[in-house]
Formats: structure tokens, sequence, C-alpha cells
């Protein structure tokens, strides 16, 4: 198996297609056929389905992916190590988080205070899978998530398996999202009772455990539910229509729509947001300074 077969199956899993990964690398689709052919061949394997809507991975095909995904990030790793001192000094900071304007306004001051300087910031919004797997498999180095009273002890065993540590910095009573026109928006506090008759906006989608859930709630006993990906589209829901979203109630001036308030949930879950990273991985510097600005933000966000 060799590193330019490894490159062609991470780029078909961007693609989905055999033909795009292709032309995205600048070879003919035979020659990258021909390769996955060799490494199934070579592993005993089948790695990909063909589909008339593309190709799928196989489940013996998602593990040497991930695999796949580890030995080019590690491959960079090594050109990066032995070539800095022919480039540029660069500082280099990779964040991941669950959809929180704080996290997002903590990179904001992180610019400000690299201003003088070259940096390279990487900032990867997902749902809490992926910031867990982008700290376990080193795309990250500095993981923000939010555990809940339900799934703590869950997470607690979950982290001592993959040797990641979570520090907690706020424990917040969950809050309900919603705008300021809202049929509910003059109440001190809201029941989930209340809510049935609203359409009900989350993030999770594909998550299959209930662990791993930002907002602990059914969606089975739900009537309405949309399903987003983009914080963007989050708040311009939420700002414009009678939807409502459940979760940390954090207001973050200039990163959300100012049509936006938060009510705490009547007998809600404490939720703990906190930094996940890798035990054996020592934050350097730049992070540091991030962590601080985080907390700021994080604190200055709080509802009252």
């Amino acid at each position: 198996m060799t590193l330019q077969q490894i490159r062609y199956i991470v780029e078909i899993s961007k693609h989905n297609s055999i033909s795009k990964a292709a032309s995205a690398l600048y070879v003919t689709q035979p020659s990258i056929s021909k390769a996955i052919q060799e490494i199934e061949n070579e592993l005993n394997i089948t790695i990909l389905d063909r589909t008339n809507k593309g190709v799928l991975f196989t489940k013996d095909g998602m593990e040497l992916l991930f695999y796949a995904k580890m030995l080019l990030e590690q491959t960079e790793s090594i050109i990066y190590h032995f070539n800095k001192h022919k480039i540029t000094d660069v500082t280099r900071v990779s964040i991941s988080s669950q959809h929180y304007g704080f996290a997002i306004e903590g990179v904001a001051k992180l610019m400000d205070y690299f201003s003088e300087r070259n940096y390279n910031i990487t900032v990867r919004e997902g749902k809490t899978t992926d910031v867990i797997n982008d700290v376990y498999t080193d795309k990250s180095i500095l993981g923000i998530v939010a555990l809940t009273d339900l799934n703590k002890s869950f997470f607690d065993r979950y982290f001592i398996s993959k040797s990641l540590t979570f520090t907690p910095l706020a424990s917040i009573t969950q809050h309900v999202f919603l705008r300021k026109e809202h049929p509910l928006s003059q109440l001190k506090s809201i029941e989930l009772e209340q809510l049935k008759d609203y359409p009900y906006l989350t993030y999770q989608q594909d998550d299959v455990l209930l662990h791993f859930a930002e907002e602990v709630i059914h969606v089975d006993q739900i009537k309405q539910i949309v399903y987003l990906k983009d914080r963007g589209a989050m708040n311009n829901l939420l700002s414009n229509t009678n939807a409502y979203n459940i979760g940390t109630g954090c207001i973050v001036n200039n990163y959300m729509n100012p049509n936006i308030i938060s009510i705490p949930l009547a007998e809600g879950s404490l939720i703990q947001i906190g930094l996940v990273k890798r035990s054996d991985v020592f934050l350097p510097e730049e992070l540091t300074v991030y962590v601080d600005f985080l907390i700021t933000t994080l604190n200055e966000s709080v509802p009252g």
C-alpha cells in the first residue's frame, strides 16, 4: 500500500465519487479504480460499494478511511516538522467546538492578539461526536463540548477509554432559545409541555447515541423538527419563526441575532461546558491564551 493510494481513498470520501476524486487529483479514473482494487486484494477486504448515486464505503472501508486520514495527517506533520525552518514562522491553532457563539468570539479575540504575527487558525464546528473524534485523532488540540447531568457519568467513562480529559468551565441550567415575538417570550420559565405546538430546531441529525445529544430531549415525542448543521441557519430560523431550540441560553452579542432571547427551561438539566483534550498533550502557549479569551466570553454570555 502506497501513500498515493491512501490519498486516493481520502479524496474519494470527500466526493463520494471516483470520477470526481480523479478530477480533483488530476489523475485518470482507471488509475484510482486500479489502486482501490490493489488495496482490496492486499488487505482482503471490500472498500467500496458502487451505487447509481456514487460510491459508499463499506464497514471495512470506513475503518480503513479512519487510518488513512490519520496516516496523511501524520505525514503532513512530519513534512512540516523537517521543513519548518524553510518557511516563514507561522502560529498554528486548531480548535473544534459544538455550535457556540462564545467559542467563535474567543477566536476573534485571539485573532486580535495575533495581529502582529503570521497565523493559521482552523476552527471546526460540529456535533459532539465530531468534536471528540477531532481531538482523539489530533485534528484539533482542543475541543469545546457540553455535558449534562444525564450523560456525564457515561462521558466520564468514554473519555477514559479514549485517553481524553474534560476540564469544566461553567455550569448552566438548560434554556430555551426563541425570538422576542414568540408567544412564550414573556414567561419567566418554560415547561416542555408548553413547547409541544412549536417547531423544534436542533443540530443533532446523525448522532446515533442519545448520550451525544447536545439537547437532552426525546425527539420521538416532538411533532415538528428541523435538523440543521449551520449556526447561521439556526439564528435565522430562531429570529424569524416561532421555532425554538434548547441549549445553554448563552447570548453572545454580535454573534447572535439581537431578536433571539433565552428563557430558563423549567426543571431543565444542568449543562456543564468544558474543554476536551488528549491526556498526553500539553496545550501550547497560544492555546492557553485562547482558553483565557474563551472563559471571558463565556462568562459574559452566561444567562443572568
